[in-house]
C-alpha cells in the first residue's frame, strides 16, 4: 500500500504539472484578475503586480503557462504567458468573451460591519456565493462602519472579493456601495423582496418568506447589529414591505447570519429557476 500511494502521489504531480509550471489541476488554468481586460484577441495584458507576484513566486509559472484571465464584470479571456520578468507578467490572450449574466434574481446584502477580520471573513465568503452588491448599512446599535468607507478599505475589501472569486472561478465581483443609513439602503431596494433576520417572535422561516418571492424578483437580505434593531428601525423596514425571518433557534453573529441567508437566497432562487 505505502508503494501505492508514493506512485499515486508522483503521479498526480505528473498531471499537475505543465511545461510552463504548476497547473490549478489538469483541465482548470490558472484564473487572474485583469480589470482592463482586451474585449477582443489577439491582444496583451499585463497582470496587476499582486496577481504578477502570485503567478511567479506562488505558482511558479514561466514563460509558455496557459492561463486565464477575468475582469470582474463579466469579461473572460484565455492565453499564455508571454513574458515572465521578476515583477512583471505579460499574457498573450488568444480567446477573449463575454459571459452573459446569471439568469435569475439577483441577491443583494446589507449588513451591519461587524469588527475587524470578522468583516472581511463577511465580504469573502459572501462573495463566493454570489451577491450582486454588498451594503455596508449604519444601525443605531452599530460598533463599526459608521465612518465613510475609506480607499483603503474599499481596496482590501475588493482584493478579498477578487480572492473569492477566484476561489469560486466566477465572472463578475459584487458592487462595494458606500455606507448609507438604513431608511436609504431600502429606498433604493424598490421592487426587491426584502427579508431582514430577527431573533422577533413574529419573526418567520426564512424559506417560508423566499416562498413568497415573485419571479424575477431580487432579494435584499438585511442583517442588523448583534445589539439587534431598535424600534424605530423596525418600524422603517416594516414601512419597507420587509419580512421579518429567521435561522431556528439561534443568536447568530452578524457574518453568521449573513452568510447563512444569502446562501439561503440563492439556493431557493437556483431552484426556482428549475421550476417549469
Amino acid at each position: 500500500m505505502l508503494t501505492f500511494y508514493g506512485h499515486a502521489r508522483r503521479r498526480s504531480s505528473i498531471i499537475r504539472r505543465t511545461q510552463g509550471g504548476l497547473m490549478a489541476g489538469p483541465e482548470k488554468r490558472p484564473l487572474f484578475f485583469v480589470p482592463d481586460l482586451a474585449a477582443e484577441a489577439p491582444a496583451r495584458a499585463e497582470l496587476p503586480p499582486a496577481e504578477a507576484h502570485h503567478a511567479l513566486h506562488v505558482l511558479r509559472l514561466r514563460a509558455g503557462a496557459a492561463v486565464e484571465l477575468f475582469d470582474g464584470c463579466g469579461r473572460r479571456a484565455e492565453g499564455r504567458i508571454a513574458d515572465a520578468a521578476r515583477h512583471r507578467v505579460i499574457v498573450a490572450v488568444e480567446r477573449a468573451w463575454t459571459e452573459p449574466m446569471p439568469a435569475g434574481p439577483r441577491v443583494h446584502l446589507a449588513f451591519a460591519v461587524p469588527k475587524g477580520s470578522r468583516a472581511d471573513w463577511l465580504i469573502e465568503k459572501a462573495t463566493e456565493l454570489g451577491v450582486a452588491s454588498l451594503k455596508p448599512t449604519v444601525f443605531e446599535r452599530s460598533v463599526a462602519g459608521k465612518e465613510p468607507l475609506s480607499a483603503a478599505k474599499r481596496e482590501r475589501w475588493t482584493n478579498h472579493c477578487v480572492a473569492a472569486a477566484k476561489q469560486a472561478r466566477l465572472n463578475r465581483l459584487p458592487a462595494i456601495e458606500d455606507v448609507a443609513p438604513l431608511g436609504e439602503v431600502l429606498a433604493r431596494a424598490a421592487g426587491a423582496l426584502i427579508l431582514v433576520g430577527d431573533a422577533a417572535p413574529e419573526a418567520v422561516p426564512v424559506l417560508e418568506a423566499l416562498a413568497r418571492r415573485r419571479k424575477g424578483e431580487d432579494v435584499l437580505i438585511v442583517v442588523g447589529p448583534e445589539g439587534g434593531l431598535v424600534e424605530a428601525e423596525r418600524a422603517t423596514l416594516r414601512a419597507g414591505g420587509a419580512v421579518a425571518v429567521r435561522l431556528g433557534r439561534s443568536v447568530l453573529r452578524i457574518e453568521t447570519a449573513a452568510v447563512a441567508l444569502v446562501a439561503a437566497a440563492i439556493a431557493s432562487a437556483e431552484g426556482a429557476a428549475r421550476l417549469p
